[in-house]
């Protein structure tokens, strides 16, 4: 389980890296963080939390992974946190996401959230994708 739980997580942030829109809002090397460094800038997105369900088949053992993704700005309003939310929405729903030792099934837009943080100055969107694969 857990080589499925990395695989989907390199292939969204290799996907979204590459992705010209999600460059236009994060610049050219888009910040996209597991683990935020010190003194990073705003804008980013961070890999959240994973909710992990079974997609078994009759042979096959899958998992469907409900992946959120973390966007922080510190933009006076929510546009700029809407923008890299509706990048990401655009760069991941119904993307054809390459999953190493995976067998990639589907990747589909779920739930989202933006709201102002309880520190009143940095916009937090949270944009969650169902993410379903199965063992080779």
């Amino acid at each position: 389980m857990t080589d499925a739980l990395f695989a989907v997580q390199q292939a969204v942030i290799a996907a979204l890296a590459a992705d010209a829109g999600v460059q236009g809002v994060l610049g050219a090397t888009p910040a996209l963080y597991d683990h935020v460094p010190p003194g990073a800038a705003f804008p980013y997105v961070t890999y959240g939390a994973s909710h992990i369900l079974p997609h078994d088949a009759k042979t096959e053992t899958g998992f469907e992974q409900i992946v959120t993704l973390d966007i922080w700005s510190r933009y006076r309003g929510g546009m700029e946190a809407r923008a890299i939310f509706a990048a990401l929405y655009a760069a991941l729903h119904r993307a054809v996401l390459t999953v190493t030792d995976q067998v990639f099934l589907s990747c589909e837009f779920h739930s989202g959230d933006i709201a102002l943080d309880s520190d009143g100055l940095t916009t937090h969107a949270a944009a969650r994708f169902s993410i379903i694969t199965q063992s080779t």
